[in-house]
């Protein structure tokens, strides 16, 4: 070999791939424990469950999370029968019909969006004791349990979000530790979910779609209990009040109209926090972040490398 071809040769060792990559497994252990501050929490985890029945469960509808896909806008739906809602004899888009439950989570807050034929403050001229049958309360459990247990156990979270009805509860807003019971009783309304099962079985319509649904549930499901009818708060601990939102809010944030019948859409948020602090939020960790980690170590690295060779 000729002198200058040893000239030529690099005067520092060179970086081995060893410590190429002990450095790059360290500085992106470190940026990763850096960002885990910012990783995203979701109290919306596959099989949560949320909710509402009638004050009379004349329809009532629920949504399972991670049953349905998720749309661009972060909303998710649950579709009901449009043939299922009981006003006397009439079965099926009358007053009483629910149509979906959409819910959708943000970085702060979770939004609700109802729709059915029933405004927000119920229909008056009824038999109900006070003249009025209204909305009964939100659910949602994020326990994994059936519903009767997780109310048995308090361990419900519930929404007062129809001032006019028989809640138990005394303010609209967002409650914790709740249990639930029913108003069907003072409302003229079914004694259990399997009597109301029954009556649209008898007198509904006939042909695809008919018959008595709860949206992601199938009517008869085993999550409820088919001899009750719980569907308002019995009792609870405040947390927050929730915030309704108007069509043009609901319009920006994505909300489909076109996937609702019904000519009323009642839509509100509240603030998540709550919810994580009791234990049900999940931490993930942003999408880009692992990828994104690795290549800015190698790419560090490789810079390290080829400054050694150059110096």
């Amino acid at each position: 070999m000729s002198n200058s071809t040893l000239k030529r040769l690099p005067t520092k060792p060179s970086l081995s791939l060893a410590k190429l990559l002990a450095f790059t497994t360290v500085f992106a252990s470190f940026i990763a424990f850096s960002k885990s501050a910012q990783a995203a929490t979701f109290a919306l985890n596959e099989g949560t469950v949320a909710n509402t029945f009638t004050e009379c469960i004349n329809d009532g509808i629920a949504l399972k999370v991670g049953q349905n896909p998720v749309d661009q806008h972060g909303w998710q739906y649950a579709v009901d029968s449009p043939n299922d809602g009981v006003s006397g004899s009439q079965i099926g888009g009358n007053i009483y019909e629910i149509y979906t439950l959409a819910l959708r989570e943000t970085k702060d807050s979770i939004w609700v969006a109802i729709n059915g034929n029933m405004p927000l403050t119920g229909a008056d001229g009824t038999s109900a004791n006070d003249g009025n049958i209204g909305w009964g309360d939100l659910f949602f459990n994020f326990t994994g349990k059936d519903f009767s247990t997780a109310s048995n156990e308090g361990s419900l979270f519930g929404v007062r979000f129809a001032g006019t009805n028989d809640s138990f509860v005394p303010q609209i807003g967002l409650y914790n530790n709740v249990s639930a019971a029913s108003t069907t009783g003072i409302n003229s309304g079914f004694s259990s979910l399997e009597e109301y099962n029954q009556y649209v079985a008898t007198y509904g319509c006939q042909g695809e779609g008919c018959g008595p649904s709860l949206g992601d549930l199938p009517a008869d499901t085993s999550y409820f209990d088919q001899s009750k009818s719980l569907n308002t708060i019995a009792s609870g601990q405040f947390l927050t009040s929730i915030m309704y939102l108007s069509e043009a809010e609901l319009q920006e944030a994505g909300y489909n109209f076109n996937q609702s019948g019904g000519s009323q859409t009642i839509a509100f948020k509240f603030d998540k926090s709550s919810i994580c602090k009791s234990g049900y939020c999940k931490s993930v960790p942003e999408p880009s972040g692992a990828i994104g980690l690795v290549a800015i170590g190698l790419m560090v690295g490789a810079n390290q490398l080829r400054k050694r060779y150059k110096d």
